[in-house]
Order: structure tokens, then C-alpha cells, then sequence
């Protein structure tokens, strides 16, 4: 009976070590894809006659969609739909 204890609570331990790994890789990529569209909306903004805001939205759409998420940011901007 104790075998059976002692093995369930081992893959418990597993598998709440295995979805804190996957949580903490996607935050560290959010994290990553958030600096990176920063730095980008940054630099674009060197350039873009109308700046870019840098706020709450914008920062999310460039945390998940990152490089792709800045594109369709100043893709929209340059069209004068948004931003």
C-alpha cells in the first residue's frame, strides 16, 4: 500500500513540476516577445512622422504576437485605421 502512495505522489510531483516549466517557458516568451516589439515600436517611432503610442494595448498586441504584432501595429498605423 505505501508502494502505491509513494508512486502516485511521485507523478503528482512530476506533473506539477512539468506545468510549471511549461508556464514559466510561455511567461519567459511573453516576456521576450514584449521587449523585443518595445524596442521595436521604439525604432519605429524614430521614423514614423505620427508617433506610435506606447500603452497598455499596444504593448499586449506586441507581447503575443511579437515581431508580427509590431507589423500589423504599424501596418494599421500607416494606414490611419488605428493608432
Amino acid at each position: 500500500m505505501e508502494l502505491l502512495v509513494l508512486i502516485v505522489v511521485v507523478i503528482a510531483v512530476l506533473a506539477v513540476l512539468a506545468l510549471l516549466a511549461r508556464t514559466t517557458a510561455l511567461l519567459v516568451g511573453l516576456a521576450v516577445n514584449a521587449i523585443v516589439g518595445l524596442i521595436l515600436l521604439f525604432v519605429a517611432n524614430l521614423f514614423v512622422s505620427p508617433p506610435i503610442p506606447i500603452n497598455l494595448i499596444t504593448i499586449l498586441i506586441c507581447a503575443i504576437g511579437g515581431v508580427v504584432g509590431w507589423l500589423l501595429i504599424l501596418i494599421v498605423h500607416l494606414l490611419r485605421i488605428a493608432f
